[in-house]
C-alpha cells in the first residue's frame, strides 16, 4: 500500500453550533458553562444561523459545514433539534454537511433513541464518558447506570468518547482510559478539565498533580507499547511533527474560534464561540473588538521561545472568561503540556524503533517518520534544557 503523502493541508471546513438550551440535567464537577438558565434555541435564529454558514461557505469555497448542537445539554431540547434538522434535511445546500452534538447520554432513551437511530447517517453523536464507573459517577452527577454506552459504540464506532479528566480521578487516569479502550471504543478524546485548580480535588485536599499525571501517563504508554494494534489517546499521541516545524506550523490557530466557528445564541448573537455566551449575557460585554482572525497577536507572551507552544491546547473564551485577555493561558495547561510531551515523547521514541508494527506510525510516510523523530528529540531537549525533567524528580 502506498503511504500517505505528508502534508500540511487541511480539509476546508466551518463550523454552525447552535446554542440550543442553558438548561442540563447534571451537574458535573467541572463544568464550564456557568449559565443555567432556561433559554432554548428558537427556529427561526437557528434557521439564520444554518443560512449564514452555508453562505459564507459559497463565499470562501469551504466545502464542507460542521451543524454542532450545543447545551448544557442539548438533548433537553430535541422536540427543537427534531424541528431544525427536519427542516434543515428539506433544503438544498451549496456544500456538505453533518449534524453533531456531544451529549452525557443520560437523555437517549425511547424516542430520542429512535429518532437517532432513524437519522444515524446524517446525525452523528459523540458520549461524554469519564473513564471508570468510580470515575465518571464522581465527575458527573452518579450518571454512568443511566447510559447505554453500547447503542453509542453500535452506532457511532468511529467517533468514540470525550472523557475529561479531574483533579479528583487523576489517581486513576490510566484504569480509565483503559477501561474506554477495553469496552470497545476506538477513539479516547481525552482533555483535561480547564478552569479548575489541579492543586487540590473537589473535596479541597492537595494533591501533587505533576507526579501523579506523569506516574499514570507513563502506565498508559506501556500498555499502548503492549498493545500495538491499539492507536493512543492523543493526550500522548502528540503532533511532534508540528514540533519539528516550529513556528511554520503557527499559521493556523490553536482553536476555530471566530475564524472556522461561529455560535448563535438563544437571544439572537453570532460569537466566536459558545463560551463567549457567558460573558456576554452574565456581563453585558460587547466582544466586537475581540479579533481571533489571526494567530500572530494570540500567542502569550510568556511562551516566548517555548518549542511546544504549536502543539499546547489553549481556549480562547476560557481565557477571556478567567483574565479577560483571550491570550493569556492557563498555567495548570502549561505544566499538564510539558508532562504530556515529556511521556508522549518516550512512548514515541520507542515506537519509532519499529514503525510499522504500530497503529500510531505504521500509516507515516518516510518523511512523516523523520519529521516525528526530530519532533521526539527536540521535545526531549527542551525539556531537559528548562529544567523541567530535574523539576519533576524533585518533586
Amino acid at each position: 500500500m502506498e503511504k500517505k503523502i505528508f502534508t500540511y493541508e487541511k480539509l476546508k471546513r466551518c463550523t454552525c453550533t447552535l446554542y440550543m438550551t442553558e438548561a442540563c440535567n447534571l451537574n458535573c464537577i467541572y463544568c464550564y458553562e456557568h449559565i443555567k438558565g432556561k433559554a432554548i434555541m428558537p427556529l427561526e435564529i437557528a434557521q439564520e444561523g444554518i443560512k449564514s454558514t452555508f453562505e459564507r461557505a459559497v463565499k470562501e469555497d469551504i466545502n464542507y459545514v460542521e451543524i454542532l448542537f450545543h447545551g448544557g445539554e442539548p438533548f433537553m431540547a430535541f422536540q427543537q433539534i427534531k424541528e431544525i434538522c427536519e427542516w434543515l434535511w428539506m433544503q438544498k445546500w451549496p456544500a456538505k454537511y453533518i449534524c453533531y452534538a456531544t451529549t452525557n447520554g443520560t437523555l437517549i432513551h425511547g424516542e430520542i433513541k429512535n429518532w437517532l437511530l432513524e437519522n444515524k447517517e446524517k446525525f452523528v453523536v459523540g458520549l461524554s464518558l469519564d473513564g471508570t464507573r468510580e470515575m465518571h459517577n464522581r465527575n458527573r452527577s452518579n450518571s454512568y447506570d443511566r447510559i447505554d454506552i453500547n447503542f453509542f459504540k453500535e452506532n457511532w464506532p468511529e467517533q468514540g468518547v470525550k472523557m475529561t479528566p479531574s483533579p479528583g480521578t487523576l489517581t486513576s487516569l490510566a484504569e480509565g482510559v483503559i477501561h474506554i479502550h477495553e469496552l470497545g471504543f476506538s477513539r479516547n478524546n481525552c482533555t483535561f478539565a480547564s478552569g479548575v485548580s489541579w492543586d487540590k480535588d473537589e473535596f479541597g485536599k492537595a494533591i501533587d498533580y505533576k507526579q501523579i499525571l506523569q506516574e499514570q501517563l507513563k502506565e498508559i504508554a506501556v500498555y499502548y507499547l503492549k498493545h500495538p494494534d491499539i492507536l493512543p489517546v492523543e493526550m500522548l499521541n502528540m503532533k511532534f511533527i508540528a514540533v519539528a516545524a516550529g513556528m511554520k506550523n503557527m499559521l493556523d490557530k490553536l482553536c476555530g474560534a471566530g475564524t472556522i466557528m461561529r455560535c448563535w445564541t438563544p437571544d439572537g448573537q453570532c460569537l466566536p464561540c459558545h463560551l463567549f455566551y457567558e460573558v456576554s449575557k452574565e456581563k453585558g460585554e460587547k466582544l466586537k473588538n475581540i479579533d481571533l482572525s489571526s494567530p500572530c497577536h494570540l500567542s502569550d507572551t510568556r511562551c516566548k521561545g517555548c518549542i511546544l507552544e504549536p502543539i499546547c491546547p489553549t481556549c480562547y473564551g476560557g481565557n477571556y472568561i478567567t483574565y479577560g485577555d483571550v491570550s493569556k493561558r492557563d498555567l495548570y495547561t502549561c505544566a499538564i503540556t510539558k508532562i504530556r510531551a515529556l511521556a508522549g515523547s518516550w512512548m514515541i521514541g520507542q515506537m519509532l524503533e519499529t514503525p510499522e508494527k504500530y497503529s500510531a506510525l505504521k500509516d507515516f510516510s518516510n518523511e512523516e517518520l523523520a519529521m516525528t523523530a526530530k519532533g521526539v528529540i527536540l521535545t526531549q531537549s527542551f525539556l531537559e534544557e528548562i529544567g523541567f525533567i530535574k523539576e519533576l524528580q524533585n518533586g
